[in-house]
């Protein structure tokens, strides 16, 4: 599944140009920095056993987006999208050796980090009056986040998701509109691989909940420049137990700033 959504995502990307007189499209790129604020918990006492933390600097990487109109009256439009987030870079963990028996924060070392995000949505908007407009989707996801603690320590996490999404945008003026967004993505097919275990851990449950706030700068009728702010909670459900270890629960708190380009066709 997660071939198909990759390849679709891409078809839809390639189409732009083959398409462009034929159909209304917008594509999007922009360039994104992350903060995260990743911890994990004991599953017997709830102490905090491990994070991994970065500012928007050390995470980088670009947003890339396609938008297709399929119907349209004077009132509401309804889209299909295909998205990407590609995104790399250090985080600083904090925590212990494993197996060490030692205290959080007794080892401090450098994450090298990937994380790679796949969206398909069906996304349908009504226009209220001239100055008001709600939006809502559902899609379908993949996310993945490579976490390389050592060469010999390469710990993947990914999942398949179910989204849905709610907003609303307001016209300040005949240049600038502001958004707010809501999306829930529940998670499954949950798994994380541990290279120096030599095993693939079943999660008990992978979700996320995203707010966005955008502001959008209409440079002209084909060119829209675009600022976003993303909060981002993201919750995992400890794993089985394999031969003794076990992925622990944890939480991510992450943020992301962007800023890019909408381009009309």
């Amino acid at each position: 599944m997660q071939n198909v959504i990759k390849l679709f995502v891409l078809f839809l990307m390639s189409g732009a140009v083959v398409y462009a007189q034929e159909s209304k499209i917008v594509t999007s790129v922009s360039l994104v920095g992350m903060s995260m604020d990743y911890r994990e918990y004991s599953k017997n006492t709830g102490a905090l056993l491990d994070s991994e933390e970065s500012d928007f600097t050390d995470l980088g990487g670009v947003d890339l987006g396609i938008s297709f109109l399929m119907f349209k009256t004077p009132s509401s439009s309804t889209r299909i999208e295909a998205n990407v987030v590609l995104l790399g870079g250090n985080t600083v963990y904090k925590g212990s050796i494993l197996g060490s028996g030692n205290p959080y924060g007794s080892y401090v070392g450098t994450t090298v980090n990937t994380i790679t995000d796949y969206s398909i949505l069906l996304r349908q908007n009504h226009n209220l009056n001239n100055h008001l407009s709600i939006h809502y989707a559902l899609g379908l996801g993949h996310r993945s986040w490579e976490r390389a603690l050592s060469a010999a320590q390469i710990e993947i996490y990914e999942w398949y998701s179910l989204r849905t999404i709610i907003g609303a945008d307001y016209q300040l003026s005949k240049k600038f509109k502001v958004g707010a967004e809501l999306e829930y993505q529940y998670g499954f097919k949950e798994t994380m691989s541990a290279s120096n275990l030599g095993s693939t851990f079943d999660l008990g449950g992978a979700d996320i909940l995203k707010i966005a706030i955008p502001l959008v700068y209409s440079y002209s009728n084909t060119m829209d420049i675009v600022f976003k702010a993303i909060y981002e909670k993201q919750t995992i459900v400890e794993s089985n137990v394999i031969n003794g270890y076990y992925e622990p629960r944890s939480t991510a708190k992450n943020q992301y700033l962007q800023i890019g380009f909408d381009f009309k066709f």
